[in-house]
C-alpha cells in the first residue's frame, strides 16, 4: 500500500512539473523569449502527448527560429491533435519543404488550401514544387562561394560601400557590453565594415560606432554617391527599447547624411510607426525611389514591399506594390538595381523552400510578376539580403542552408551567362510588337514565359551551356519561333546577343452570314414558285423582303450579324410557314439553311408507322409517337381543322372493315383530344378497304407485313 501511495505521489509530482513547465514556456513565448519557450516545451512534452497546442507553440517557436528539423516535429505532432489550427498545416508544409520533402509538404499545403482557400500561399507553394525542376535547372546560371566575412554567428545583408562592404552580424564584439536578445539568445545586430571584394576581405571593423545603439542596428543602404544612408533600427525611445500594445518591439528606418567626416544625426523616417515595422530599405541608383519592407496596416499580409518617392523635400507616402508582388506571407529584404530590377526575398510565392529570392521589374507601370532567381542562389532554407551590380554581373546573397537557424553566412556570386534581348516585331513593317507572349525553351524545356515590353522586346540571361528556343505568340499574328544554340550563347558570352523573332499578320477574316432556304407543299413536295418570304429582324425591327425562284428557292445575303430572325411565308388557303435563328457568335461566313414547308387546305399528309394490330383499334406506344407529332402541328396552327382518316388491309368483310376503320379513326381522335386539342377541331372518318396501297386486295395471298401496310392513318386538312 505504501509503494502504491508513493507512486501515485510520484506521479501527481510529475505532471505538477510539466504542467509547470508548459506554464513557463507560454511565458516565454508571449514576451516572444522563443528560445527560453522552445526548452520549457520540450521539457513538457512526451512523444505521445496529445497537447495539439503545446506542440503547435513549440512549432512556432522553431519556425521563428529558424530550425526547421524541430518545427517539423512539432508541427507533425501538432496537426494530428483535435482541433488543430488549419495555419499548422502551412507551418508543417513549409518546415517539410526547408528539409527536402516535397511530397509530403505537397499533401499538407493541399489540407491549408481546403481550410483556408483564400490564402494564395497554398497554390504558389505548389506551384514551386511543380516547377522545382525548372529552378533548379537554373544552376548553371550562377556560380556561388562564400566570403571570408563568415563567422559562427549569423552575417547577412551586405551593400557594396566605399571600396569594400557594409554588413549586419550578431557576432560578439569586445567594444560593446554582452546584450543578448530574449528572441533568440543571442547577440544583437550590429554594422560592420571590411575592405575587399569578391569573396575576400580584411581589416573588419565596426560600421559608424558612434551612431550605433545596444540593440539591432541594420540593415543598411547607400545613395549612389555613399554620402546618405538609410538603415533599419530597433523603436528606441531615450536609450531603451520600446514595445507596442501586443509586447513587440518594432523596426523604424532613418536616414544619415556624411558630412566632415562623419554621419549625421538620424533622422527618422516620416512614416514609421510604433505599431507597426519598417525595415530593410533600398535607395534606386537617382536617390528618388526607397523600396522598404513593413506590416503596416492595409497590405496583403505578413511584411509587404512598398514604395515611397522622394519629392525634392519629403518621401512621399508609401504606396504597396500590390498583390502581383505581395502575398499573405512575408515579402522582404529588397534590392533596387541600378538597371531598375528589382530583387527580394518572399516565402509566399512559388519557391523551393524557406525564403527564396525573386526578381521583378516595372513595365507600363506596372511591376512584371516575380520570377524565381532558381538554384543555386536558392536552397531550401532562407536565402535573402541580395546586392547586384549588372556591369559586372556579380554580387552577395545570404543564406543559411549550411547552418539552420540564425547562422546565416554571405555568399558572392557571379553570373555565368550571355545577356540575351529577345526582340518580337512585325514581319511585314518591321515595327516592335508590345504584349507578345514569349515562351522560353531550354534544351526542349518550357522554363518561362515572358511579356514583351512597349520597345517589343525583353531581355533574359542565358546559360551559355544549353540551348534556347523562343516562341512568341501575338493576337492577329501567326505564332514564330527562333532560336539560340549554345555554341552561339558562348561566342557572345563578352558582347552579350539579341533574338529576333518576327511574326507574320493572319489574313483579316470577314465575317458574314447567309440564309437560304426552298418554300414547297408538305403534301406532295412540290416547289412554290414566285412566293414572297419575309425576313424579320427581331432585334431592330426591320424586315427584307425576297421571292422564291420556279425551284421554290430563296435567299438572303450578308445579313446582320450578332441579332436574331424570324424567316416566314403565308399563302392564301395555307398556314403560315416559319422559323426562328440567330447570327450570334459567327466566326468566318455562316450559310444558315432554313426551310419552309406549306401545309394548304385538302392536302392529305400520311403519317408514318401509324400501324394497328390486326383486328384492333387500340393505339399502339409507336403509334402514339407519331400522333404527338401531328398534335405539335395542330398547335403550330392553331385555327388548323383536320380529319383523321384510318385505312384497314382487306382481310375479313367489306361491311366489317368499315367500322374497325372507323374505331381506329376514333380512337386517334380521342388520343389527340386527351392532348389538350379541341374537339371541333378533330374529325374521324374510317374508309376501311376501300383504298388499297398495294395488290393485297380480297383473294390475293400476301404476307402480314404487307397487309398491315394498309392499316394506316392519314390526316386531311379541311380548313386553316
Amino acid at each position: 500500500m505504501k509503494k502504491r501511495i508513493l507512486l501515485l505521489l510520484t506521479v501527481v509530482m510529475l505532471n505538477g512539473l510539466l504542467q509547470a513547465q508548459v506554464k513557463a514556456g507560454n511565458k516565454n513565448y508571449d514576451r516572444l523569449a522563443y528560445k527560453k519557450a522552445a526548452a520549457n516545451y520540450e521539457r513538457s512534452l512526451r512523444k505521445d502527448s496529445a497537447d495539439a497546442l503545446t506542440w503547435s507553440k513549440m512549432g512556432d517557436c522553431y519556425r521563428l527560429l529558424r530550425e526547421s528539423k524541430n518545427a517539423e516535429r512539432s508541427y507533425a505532432h501538432a496537426v494530428k491533435g483535435e482541433g488543430t489550427a488549419s495555419i499548422n498545416h502551412l507551418y508543417y508544409a513549409e518546415a517539410l519543404m526547408q528539409n527536402e520533402k516535397y511530397s509530403e509538404a505537397k499533401i499538407q499545403l493541399e489540407k491549408y488550401k481546403a481550410l483556408a482557400p483564400s490564402d494564395s500561399r497554398s497554390e504558389n507553394l505548389s506551384s514551386g514544387i511543380d516547377n522545382l525542376s525548372n529552378i533548379l535547372a537554373t544552376s548553371g546560371v550562377y556560380k556561388i562561394k562564400p566570403t571570408n566575412l563568415n563567422s559562427k554567428e549569423s552575417d547577412f545583408s551586405p551593400v557594396v560601400y566605399n571600396g569594400g562592404v557594409v554588413f549586419t552580424s550578431n557576432r560578439k564584439n569586445v567594444e560593446w557590453i554582452d546584450n543578448s536578445h530574449s528572441w533568440t539568445g543571442k547577440q544583437f545586430y550590429r554594422l560592420y565594415y571590411a575592405k575587399g571584394n569578391d569573396a575576400s576581405f580584411s581589416s573588419l571593423t565596426p560600421f559608424a560606432d558612434k551612431m550605433q545603439t545596444k540593440y539591432h542596428d541594420g540593415p543598411v543602404c547607400f545613395n549612389a554617391t555613399g554620402s546618405q544612408m538609410i538603415f533599419t533600427r530597433n523603436n528606441i525611445e531615450s536609450g531603451e527599447i520600446k514595445k507596442d500594445d501586443m509586447d513587440v518591439v518594432r523596426l523604424k528606418l532613418f536616414t544619415s547624411n556624411w558630412s566632415d567626416g562623419n554621419w549625421g544625426i538620424e533622422i527618422p523616417f516620416a512614416y514609421n510607426s510604433d505599431k507597426y515595422s519598417c525595415a530593410h530599405p533600398s535607395l534606386s541608383a537617382d536617390g528618388k525611389t526607397l523600396i522598404f519592407s513593413s506590416d503596416m496596416p492595409g497590405g496583403q499580409g505578413g511584411m509587404d514591399l512598398y514604395k515611397s518617392e522622394w519629392n525634392g523635400t519629403s518621401w512621399g507616402s508609401p504606396i504597396n506594390l500590390g498583390p502581383e508582388t505581395n502575398t499573405a506571407g512575408n515579402e522582404v529584404f529588397p534590392t533596387l538595381t541600378s538597371d531598375g530590377i528589382l530583387m527580394f526575398s518572399s516565402d509566399g510565392l512559388a519557391g523551393i523552400g524557406g525564403l527564396d529570392l525573386f526578381q521583378t521589374e516595372m513595365k507600363s507601370g506596372n511591376w512584371s510578376k516575380p520570377e524565381n532567381m532558381g538554384a543555386p542562389l536558392n536552397s531550401s532554407f532562407d536565402d535573402f539580403g541580395i546586392t547586384y551590380n549588372p556591369l559586372s554581373k556579380n554580387g552577395y546573397f545570404t543564406s543559411n542552408r549550411k547552418n539552420e537557424s540564425f547562422n546565416d553566412d554571405i555568399y558572392f556570386f557571379e553570373k555565368q551567362c550571355t545577356n540575351t534581348d529577345v526582340v518580337i516585331l512585325d514581319e511585314e513593317t518591321g515595327a516592335p510588337l508590345a504584349d507578345a507572349v514569349v515562351k522560353v525553351f531550354e534544351n526542349g524545356t518550357e522554363i518561362s514565359s515572358v511579356t514583351t515590353d512597349e520597345t517589343g522586346k525583353f531581355n533574359k540571361c542565358l546559360n551559355p551551356s544549353k540551348s534556347y528556343e523562343f516562341v512568341a505568340i501575338k493576337d492577329a499574328y501567326t505564332e514564330n519561333k527562333s532560336s539560340l544554340s549554345n555554341m552561339q550563347l558562348s561566342e557572345a558570352a563578352s558582347t552579350g546577343t539579341q533574338v529576333m523573332v518576327p511574326l507574320k499578320k493572319k489574313p483579316i477574316i470577314v465575317n458574314i452570314a447567309n440564309l437560304s432556304g426552298r418554300v414547297y407543299n408538305q403534301d406532295d413536295n412540290t416547289p412554290e414558285a414566285n412566293q414572297r418570304v419575309a425576313l424579320t429582324n427581331k432585334t431592330t425591327g426591320a424586315e427584307l423582303i425576297t421571292m422564291t425562284d420556279n425551284n421554290g428557292n430563296y435567299s438572303f445575303q450578308n445579313i446582320p450579324l450578332n441579332n436574331d430572325f424570324v424567316v416566314s411565308t403565308s399563302k392564301k388557303n395555307c398556314g403560315e410557314a416559319k422559323e426562328v435563328f440567330h447570327t450570334h457568335s459567327i466566326t468566318g461566313t455562316k450559310n444558315i439553311t432554313q426551310n419552309l414547308p406549306l401545309l394548304c387546305k385538302g392536302d392529305v399528309i400520311r403519317i408514318d408507322n401509324i400501324y394497328y394490330d390486326y383486328n384492333k383499334s387500340d393505339i399502339r406506344p409507336d403509334a402514339a409517337i407519331e400522333l404527338d407529332k401531328v398534335i405539335t402541328l395542330l398547335n403550330k396552327y392553331p385555327d388548323m381543322k383536320i380529319e383523321l382518316r384510318s385505312h384497314t388491309d382487306a382481310r375479313g368483310k367489306d361491311e366489317y372493315n368499315t367500322k374497325l376503320s372507323d374505331s381506329r379513326a376514333k380512337s386517334a381522335v380521342a388520343y389527340i383530344e386527351s392532348k389538350g386539342i379541341a374537339k371541333t377541331r378533330l374529325v374521324a372518318k374510317g374508309y376501311g378497304e376501300s383504298q388499297l396501297l398495294n395488290k393485297c386486295t380480297n383473294g390475293v395471298e400476301c404476307d402480314d407485313k404487307m397487309h398491315e401496310e394498309n392499316r394506316r392513318t392519314e390526316f386531311k386538312i379541311l380548313s386553316l
